[in-house]
């Protein structure tokens, strides 16, 4: 399938659903796959992202370009999926959504002559880090540990 004809069917299936949102990685390493893995793949980079930012917000105060610059640094550009790291339209709303639920918050600052918006992780925020880091290990059922064991912390990924 030609990378047009991806794009095209994704934008057409999209606007049926009302979706507008644009995937921000590079697809053409993952045209082999069928559609149902795409959307696999695209559902647990979409589910991962906000637990990312919060996490990265929690290592210190930090700005949203930062934050892609982060999401990019190392990225091998010969790799299959030729991930390009989530851009502004994915970071921001984020941060948006994240500082209204009350897990960061944000000031502005003056960095020369611009202003730029700091955040930083609130209690509520790094008990839901906390919580996330011991959750997968506790009341799961051994298969569910295995997978995560396997297919997350698996140093051989």
């Amino acid at each position: 399938m030609k990378k047009e004809d991806y794009e095209e069917r994704k934008n057409k299936n999209n606007q049926e659903q009302g979706k507008t949102e644009r995937c921000e990685c590079d697809i053409e390493g993952i045209l082999e796959l069928g559609n149902f893995d795409k959307t696999l793949l695209s559902n647990l980079m979409k589910g991962f992202l906000k637990i990312i930012i919060l996490w990265i917000i929690t290592k210190g105060r930090i700005h949203g370009y930062e934050i892609i610059k982060k999401m990019k640094e190392g990225i091998d550009s010969e790799n299959d999926l030729e991930f390009q790291g989530p851009g502004p339209n994915k970071i921001y709303p984020i941060l948006h959504d994240l500082e209204k639920k009350g897990l960061i918050k944000g000031n502005w600052d003056l960095q020369g002559k611009r202003k730029v918006k700091h955040y930083e992780a609130t209690e509520k925020g790094l008990n839901t880090i906390e919580i996330i880091r011991k959750k997968p290990h506790k009341n799961l059922p051994p298969i569910i540990k295995e997978f995560w064991k396997d297919l997350i912390t698996n140093p051989n990924n």
